[in-house]
């Protein structure tokens, strides 16, 4: 075993070195294995989470699809989130990739709870939002994955024996991520759409504004109604609504997370503005559409694809 590598499984409880003690084992670019401390991480140092998920297996966004990479020895932790406040306020609110030698065993210890961040973004959100720079480039964990990770072999069995040793993937969830990668890998071949993937028929696609506020119920219109905001695609002005990641939560209520109002685009560092969409809670991707995938990424949800819950429905929702 090398220095530092624990081989943390999902629900061990770690606490983070101090931040005295992770500078120590940074290189000159603040990186360890390729992977950055980001500044939002610090408020973290000294407390104790439960881990999620081992990182070690991970997609990659590019232009075109989603590469699966492998990231070694590095988890990620309950909720522990980036909250963007050092790069101008991304709202991507990505998990953070903790590397094992930034942590150590809290045996006995209990866990902090996960953080609210619906209440923790209300208290830090600017008044006064810098505007959005299209010629600046980021740089964050997300955007520094293709370094931080090497390629992974899509039928490659130990990876999936990995997952079911960590408790990232459970036995029962097995055969549905084998299905599915099976599934959308003959889909692509023939030119056909991923498993549970929503088209529409529009050739301009509808905006709505709902002017959400984070803690506010909603409901994921129907599939059917979802499809009449979508193109060919299944865009709505460019995003996509999604695979089965997304569809199954169709009819369902979740709290509003957040809005999103910019993102840091992975593959090229740049932030981009985006309207009329949010985040919710309890939507998190499940990764067993992409082959298992570790990062626990909330997809983002144009309004046009919700609705609100009237007062005296509230209550139902699961978010």
């Amino acid at each position: 075993m090398r220095a530092g590598v624990h081989n943390f499984k999902s629900g061990d409880v770690v606490e983070v070195l101090s931040l005295e003690e992770i500078t120590g084992t940074l290189d000159q670019d603040g990186k360890y294995e390729g992977l950055p401390f980001t500044a939002e991480m610090r408020q973290f140092c000294g407390r104790r989470f439960r881990v999620f998920k081992r990182a070690d297996k991970i997609c990659a966004e590019t232009t075109y699809y989603l590469d699966l990479r492998r990231m070694r020895d590095a988890v990620t932790l309950e909720e522990v989130r980036c909250d963007g406040s050092d790069h101008d306020g991304c709202r991507r609110m990505c998990l953070l990739f903790w590397k094992e030698r930034w942590l150590k065993v809290a045996l006995g210890a209990l866990p902090e709870p996960p953080p609210d961040w619906t209440r923790i973004l209300a208290e830090r959100e600017p008044l006064n939002p810098p505007p959005v720079d299209p010629t600046a480039t980021y740089a964050c964990q997300a955007t520094a994955i293709p370094a931080a990770t090497e390629s992974l072999r899509i039928w490659d069995v130990r990876h999936y024996v990995r997952d079911l040793r960590s408790g990232a993937v459970r036995k029962r969830e097995l055969p549905r991520v084998l299905f599915m990668a099976a599934y959308n890998k003959l889909a692509h071949a023939i030119g056909r759409s991923d498993f549970g993937m929503i088209l529409g028929k529009q050739t301009k696609t509808p905006a709505m504004a709902l002017d959400l506020k984070p803690g506010e119920l909603v409901r994921i219109r129907t599939r059917a109604q979802v499809a009449e905001t979508l193109d060919a695609a299944g865009k709505n002005r460019g995003l996509y609504f999604g695979n089965e990641e997304a569809s199954r939560h169709c009819g369902k209520t979740y709290s509003v997370l957040a809005r999103i109002d910019r993102m840091i685009l992975e593959d090229s560092g740049k932030m981009r503005a985006i309207n009329n969409t949010v985040l919710l809670r309890g939507t998190e991707c499940s990764g067993q559409c992409f082959r298992g995938c570790a990062r626990g990424g909330y997809p983002m949800w144009r309004e046009a694809w919700l609705e609100r819950v009237d007062a005296d429905q509230q209550g139902t929702g699961p978010g």
